[in-house]
């Protein structure tokens, strides 16, 4: 390794320390010492380190306490950490929060070799992760998050911040905005993310399912309950359960949800036992939150626990300048799925997409530029490719014979037809996926094919 590797040792016992040094210099790396926590916050703040070594048993501030401490500040060196028997469940599950490895006491010098070696070439990886993440974010990019306006940069730099530590997230905004995107960026940019990632949506969750869901029921609990189940914390454990529209959560069943997240132990619905669990808890609402407090939809306590930071999602309409960006995003996605022949975006179809206040957010504009490739088969998206709820009103579609269209006197029966056969070809023959841009059941489209002529029934009955 070249002397541009470094790794602090932190060890109370100078014999240690020094051993270490000397074994690890000899490796070829550049070593500092500390005999405490305070001294290798100070070292590691001043100058980067690619690891730190860190023994359990410190005095003052422990071994976990700094490394937690490490953590928080977003300390971007790898971990491992010294044990002896006595500490070797502690080093264990320090392994579970993000540090790297441990080391038995007395070091094996071959272990040590291999361990750290390993140690400070996973560090040049993740320097070249937070390197190609600072690029993407000056790009407009983090992750499936797009958009370059100074409100989406500042959301980006708190997710950066945010994401690597353990603490609790509310996310704020409008449906539509993107807050499950948000939620699963904070779990791919943390430690947890090669564990689960577990999604619930509280508001489309009867109110006397959802206990069920959330903690688990035991065989017998209630009628229909054949057998144990795990709920979503269980499920999370060791990775991120997201609550989506939190605020719809019962009350009741809020303060069984503060209790879990302040004793990490979840009792299954019907069971006597407590499980520990360990989950990081995001959670999200559209609700307008002093308003859900005030009428108390929404317990304080429970509120306090979760908004450890609070990240607010800016509306489309308040970002107007990432329509482009965030619209040929969209087409690029469609083409690769799809195959479509559509080339872009006309200015004159941008401009209405600027005018348009989005209602629906980017979940909108995503659908809207997912129909707009459908119809467009060839050429770029012009005005009258986009949904009739996107166009000013008194716009009228035209036809620049790059897409579908009918001669003037068309009856009705014949432009549906059209219009379906179109849809379908474009959508490779995928009948839910044509079903859903067309606004139509699957039933009505399967029926409609039928009636077609040329169109044969067993052909109609095929495919998805």
């Amino acid at each position: 390794m070249t002397d541009q590797s470094r790794i602090l040792v932190v060890d109370d016992q100078k014999a240690i320390r020094d051993g270490l040094r000397m074994v690890l210099e000899g490796f070829g790396y550049a070593v500092a010492v500390a005999p405490d926590a305070e001294t290798a916050l100070t070292i590691v703040e001043e100058t980067p380190q690619d690891l730190v070594i860190i023994d359990l048993n410190l005095p003052g501030k422990s071994g976990l306490e700094l490394i937690e401490e490490l953590q928080e500040r977003s300390i971007e060196s790898t971990l491992v950490v010294l044990t002896g028997n006595a500490t070797i469940d502690s080093a264990i599950k320090a392994t579970r929060r993000g540090v790297f490895d441990y080391l038995e006491k007395p070091v094996d010098a071959e272990r040590l070799r291999t361990l750290v070696d390993k140690a400070v070439e996973r560090s040049a990886l993740r320097k070249e992760v937070a390197l190609f993440r600072r690029e993407a974010m000056r790009q407009g990019k983090l992750q499936r998050l797009v958009g370059r306006a100074p409100k989406m940069q500042e959301l980006y730099r708190l997710i950066d911040q945010i994401a690597p530590t353990n603490a609790s997230v509310l996310i704020t905004g409008e449906s539509g905005t993107g807050k499950e995107v948000i939620a699963r960026t904070l779990h791919r940019l943390s430690p947890r993310h090669p564990r689960p990632f577990v999604a619930i949506n509280c508001a489309a969750i009867p109110e006397t399912l959802l206990e069920s869901e959330i903690f688990g029921h035991e065989k017998g609990a209630f009628t229909g309950a054949t057998s144990a189940r795990a709920g979503c914390f269980e499920q999370a454990h060791e990775g991120t359960l997201f609550l989506d529209e939190i605020g719809e959560m019962p009350v009741d069943l809020q303060s069984k949800l503060l209790r879990v997240l302040e004793d990490q132990k979840v009792r299954r619905v019907g069971g006597e036992k407590e499980i520990h669990v360990d989950a990081r808890v995001i959670a999200a609402t559209n609700a307008n939150v002093k308003a859900l407090l005030s009428n108390g939809k929404f317990r304080e306590d429970l509120y306090f626990r979760l908004n450890v930071f609070t990240l607010e999602i800016p509306p489309l309409r308040d970002r107007r300048e990432d329509i482009p960006t965030l619209a040929e995003h969209f087409l690029q996605e469609f083409r690769a799925e799809n195959q479509s022949h559509c080339a872009g975006i006309s200015e004159e179809a941008l401009e209405i997409l600027r005018g348009h206040d989005w209602p629906g957010n980017v979940r909108e504009l995503r659908n809207a530029i997912q129909r707009a490739a459908i119809l467009c088969t060839e050429g770029e998206i012009q005005p009258h490719h986009l949904p009739p709820t996107v166009r000013p009103r008194g716009s009228s579609p035209k036809s620049d014979g790059k897409s579908v269209t009918v001669p003037v006197g068309t009856s009705i029966a014949e432009t549906e037809k059209a219009l379906i056969l179109a849809t379908l070809q474009a959508c490779g023959g995928k009948k839910p996926e044509a079903a859903e841009i067309l606004g139509i059941s699957l039933k009505t489209l399967y029926t409609r094919l039928h009636e077609y002529e040329g169109v044969e029934a067993s052909e109609a009955e095929k495919g998805p």
